[in-house]
């Protein structure tokens, strides 16, 4: 058991004396979203949040983020609604870089509903193009989603970033949906900034 901890103590004094770089900032752009299956049209959104990201060495970091995100999809159906969802992320990033400054970059996001439209609505009830009725419909609390894209870190700490995000779980809920299998995921064309402050420099 000594053993252990005085090599586990080694280890982080090892790393700690590495080269590892610690950033903290806050990041923000512009969503432009859909959803699968739903007939509509571009949503125009905005994401923000902050970031921290660990950079273990010239060529990989790892980013947790704190967020938000405004998506959706317009014009839905015939009813021509405007589907929108707002969620609290979390996503943990991996930066892959390839040469100075510029990177590869995926992970995983979790959301969390915080707000949808669904509720204003007076009648949640969907019909297809013949005027048939399909169902009533509900937003779904949590969507799981990966994310990949590109980056580029500027000298002065700005971040560029393009990224896509797509949503692996249905978003609706629907009832009385017995002729239709089709999934409606949340697919997000993301570009932003970043700013990052060296915590350790």
């Amino acid at each position: 058991m000594k053993r252990l901890f005085i090599l586990s103590l080694l280890m982080f004094c090892g790393i700690s004396q590495a080269q590892v770089e610690l950033w903290l900032g806050p990041k923000a752009g512009l969503n432009m979203a859909n959803v699968s299956n739903l007939d509509g049209d571009a949503y125009m959104g905005a994401y923000g949040g902050v970031a921290f990201a660990i950079k273990f060495s010239e060529r990989y970091a790892l980013q947790p983020e704190l967020g938000f995100s405004m998506q959706g999809s317009k014009n839905i159906y015939t009813s021509k609604e405007d589907l929108n969802l707002t969620y609290f992320t979390l996503g943990v990033i991996n930066k892959l870089y390839l040469v100075e400054g510029f990177h590869l970059l995926v992970g995983p996001e979790f959301n969390f509903k915080i707000n949808d439209t669904f509720s204003d609505w007076v009648d949640s009830e969907i019909y297809d193009e013949d005027g048939n009725y399909i169902g009533d419909t509900d937003a779904q609390p949590f969507d799981m989603a990966i994310v990949g894209g590109l980056g580029y870190d500027l000298p002065f700490g700005l971040t560029l970033e393009a990224r896509y995000k797509q949503g692996l779980q249905d978003v609706m809920n629907f009832i009385n949906w017995d002729s239709d299998t089709d999934s409606r995921l949340n697919q997000v064309f993301q570009f932003g900034i970043a700013y990052k402050f060296h915590l350790n420099k």
